[in-house]
């Protein structure tokens, strides 16, 4: 993933060999899943699961393909996490006022429950990472904003060939194969 015109050989702040921006992005998620993941342990939901029940409770009654968007995944991965949601009697389909072939998702009153014990976790990560961002939360929501804007659009253009959105963990080095790491 290394761009010579973005590291030019240097190295970064920390004495690691400089990587694109790409693959920093990539291990920034790592480290936000291992803060989540230690500060929900014990939750009724691990953190994706955190996530897509936040996204039902922030949207109230939206419709899978919403839900999908908001969270910046495949409309099959939210159909997974859906069937296990619904499976557990945490959400239920509320037809679409307008559209008979779609429907609204809700969380049911034990989804509500759930989602509000995980979040005592879930606050706990939240201050903890607010308060080590150097320059406050607002600078950081628009930098994110834009580094996903772009993995989007660059998404959408599809690369010339099949791009699988939902293909999150694959590998991110080359080194192996002779192309350049990170």
């Amino acid at each position: 993933m290394s761009n010579s015109s973005d590291s030019g050989g240097r190295a970064a702040a920390d004495g690691a060999p400089a990587t694109s921006l790409l693959f920093d992005v990539f291990a920034t998620n790592q480290a936000v899943g291992r803060l989540l993941a230690s500060a929900m342990r014990g939750s009724p939901l691990t953190p994706s699961e955190y996530a897509v029940y936040s996204a039902i409770f922030e949207l109230e009654a939206a419709t899978p393909t919403r839900l999908a968007a908001r969270l910046g995944m495949p409309l099959t991965t939210l159909a997974d996490h859906l069937r296990a949601v619904e499976g557990r009697g945490h959400a239920a389909r509320l037809p679409h006022p307008s559209d008979r072939r779609s429907y609204r998702v809700v969380l049911t009153a034990s989804g509500r429950e759930a989602h509000r014990a995980a979040n005592a976790g879930f606050e706990a990560a939240h201050r903890a990472f607010s308060s080590a961002l150097p320059a406050g939360e607002e600078g950081a929501r628009a930098a994110l904003a834009a580094i996903r804007a772009a993995a989007e659009r660059a998404s959408e253009g599809n690369l010339g060939g099949d791009v699988d959105r939902g293909a999150v963990g694959t590998s991110v080095s080359r080194s192996r194969s002779g192309g350049r790491a990170g």
